[in-house]
């Protein structure tokens, strides 16, 4: 990818849409590997939201947020831009869902905006506010603020810094068991912050943080032009290429679990399955797909545990 930057995990279909703020594009990642590009570009695509089932993006080089429509995109808010182009970053929905929060990095401020445009609360007293992240259980964010080296938290109309210490901090979320993750550009580091300790280190300009269906920890490299999937609980892998399949032949697949992950796994949906073999504590599945009448026919299999769910996708032929 052209300097993937910021990401957004869509639960419905299991695809990661990437900001590529190399050349404006919106990549959607459906599978390790697979590509697809939406049509709209935005210049120095930033952070991506998704409410109602619209998707919104952080256009940094307009110092504004874009809709994307059928037809191309539609101006929703437009900030005052500064003369060295760092306009806002990461924006995110707000936890109710029904609206956008809006780093307005370079004037040091995060703004609640609905999705007509208007600005419905603004927090002062950042330094640059790069990312936010929605914590539905508070009704707050999370705000990385990259020049104070700094997470806060909005939460009850106050806010609160949480760390500091973190030179550069781009983005910032909460994992289930509450600790704060956070990503440092400059050092190469996805660090725990609550507790210290490095979680992944050797990262090239990592730029995106998020989460996918099963909390494992999606982040991307610049640098690299690559997204990155840290398994913190447990992933699917399936066979690549297209699966040559005799009659009645199942194809199976492996569970990739993080250390100590034991808990039950199911297979909750497989297109066209006759039958499944669910992986439960284990580390192996099977599925055996109908009749392929095509050249190659395609298999979603969601995978369900206490953790979350998780999609793979698999070609085969018959």
């Amino acid at each position: 990818m052209n300097v993937p930057d910021d990401l957004l995990y869509v639960p419905d279909d299991g695809s990661v849409l990437v900001g590529e703020h190399g050349d404006g594009h919106i990549a959607r990642v459906v599978a390790p590997g697979k590509v697809q590009r939406l049509p709209q570009v935005v210049p120095e695509a930033e952070g991506i939201a998704m409410v109602g089932g619209t998707t919104y993006v952080a256009d940094q080089f307009n110092a504004r947020v874009v809709a994307l429509t059928d037809t191309g995109m539609r101006t929703v808010l437009q900030l005052q831009p500064v003369a060295s182009g760092e306009n806002l970053d990461g924006i995110s929905a707000t936890t109710d869902g029904t609206g956008l929060v809006v780093p307005d990095s370079p004037h040091g401020v995060v703004l609640l905006v609905d999705t007509g445009g208007h600005v419905t609360k603004r927090f002062t007293g950042f330094s640059r506010p790069a990312g936010s992240w929605p914590e539905p259980g508070n009704g707050g964010y999370l705000i990385s603020d990259e020049n104070a080296s700094a997470v806060f938290e909005i939460a009850g109309g106050r806010v609160t810094k949480l760390a500091g210490g973190l030179p550069g901090v781009d983005d910032a979320l909460r994992t289930s068991d509450a600790h704060v993750l956070a990503i440092l550009p400059g050092a190469g580091r996805l660090v725990d912050v609550s507790t210290g300790r490095n979680v992944a280190t050797g990262l090239r300009n990592p730029q995106g943080l998020g989460f996918d269906g099963a909390q494992n920890v999606l982040v991307t490299e610049s640098d690299s032009g690559r997204l990155d999937l840290v398994v913190t609980t447990f992933v699917a892998e399936v066979p690549s290429g297209t699966v040559q399949l005799a009659p009645g032949q199942g194809i199976c697949f492996d569970l990739l679990r993080a250390p100590g992950n034991t808990e039950e796994v199911k297979v909750h949906r497989a297109t066209g399955a006759l039958s499944v073999t669910d992986p439960l504590t284990g580390s192996q599945g099977e599925v055996v797909p109908a009749r392929c009448p095509l050249d190659a026919c395609s298999m979603t299999i969601e995978l369900q545990g206490p953790s979350g769910t998780e999609f793979a996708q698999v070609s085969y032929r018959d």
